[in-house]
């Protein structure tokens, strides 16, 4: 149980969603699933929209996941875009050319280019690759700027890790998909600490076993009287009480597939 106001998250929220989940939360009395938070830096690894919720909802406690870091079991990804439209090419050229994007365009061979620089990958297998040098964060801006306009122009995005989208890519499940950098670990923890928001939806952290399901009742998260251990070791009593259903990576929840281990708890 980590106090609200000592949490940092990395990334921006979708204020849509921030609305829709903290009248969910506030309908359901509980929080179904904790934050995946760094242990030394309380810098938010996942549950950005959540974390905000809570925080509008003028909780005390957010149910977190404690995490080291910067053990090698944790490893830090990204989630690229993917789109099924009527003609991919003119859609990446348009795209590009709105946002005034100095671009060359390319044949590739299998899956090149998904890790040299291409921004956008097609379904012929067309890669386009922005001229312009970029650092990890211009050009993880200069993506979802594009994601942005593709989505203000009818389009439907679909966010995957890299290689479910590349495996939709060149099976025709989607013809259009942009590429997203992986940030290292201490560029995440350093932007939580520092204030500085990524795009949302832009970092993806695989950990050893992800609890969910702990239906933790608001009840708790809003009690001003206890302290931080007390309401750890209720936390604890409560799911002490809970059954425990382990499922393998690979799992799919709610339109979501994990690639790690999941904890899903029950009454």
């Amino acid at each position: 149980m980590v106090e609200i106001a000592h949490l940092r998250p990395h990334e921006e929220v979708i204020e849509e969603v921030v609305t829709k989940l903290a009248q969910e939360i506030q309908e359901d009395g509980v929080v179904r699933d904790p934050l995946i938070v760094d242990q030394e830096s309380h810098v938010i690894l996942d549950g950005m929209h959540r974390f905000n919720s809570l925080k509008r909802l003028g909780l005390r406690f957010a149910p977190s996941c404690l995490l080291d870091y910067m053990s090698p079991k944790i490893q830090v990804g990204s989630w690229f875009r993917a789109f099924q439209v009527d003609d991919a090419k003119s859609d990446a050229e348009r795209s590009l050319s709105q946002l005034r994007l100095d671009y060359s365009v390319r044949q590739l061979a299998g899956s090149e280019g998904q890790d040299s620089g291409t921004i956008i990958l097609t379904g012929d297998k067309t890669g386009f690759t922005l001229r312009t040098p970029m650092d990890t964060l211009e050009r993880c801006r200069a993506a979802t700027n594009i994601e942005k306009q593709m989505v203000k122009g009818g389009r439907r995005v679909t966010y995957l890790s890299e290689s479910i989208a590349l495996q939709w890519l060149y099976s025709n499940r989607a013809n259009l998909v942009i590429t997203l950098p992986a940030f290292t670990k201490d560029a995440i923890r350093k932007f939580g600490l520092e204030g500085v928001l990524l795009p949302h939806k832009v970092t993806r952290h695989v950990i050893p076993s992800r609890p969910m399901g702990i239906d933790v009742p608001l009840s708790l998260l809003s009690d001003s009287e206890i302290s931080s251990s007390e309401a750890d070791q209720r936390l604890g009593k409560l799911l002490g009480e809970r059954k425990v259903d382990r499922k393998p990576p690979g799992s799919v929840i709610d339109g979501r597939h994990y690639d790690e281990e999941l904890l899903v708890f029950s009454s």
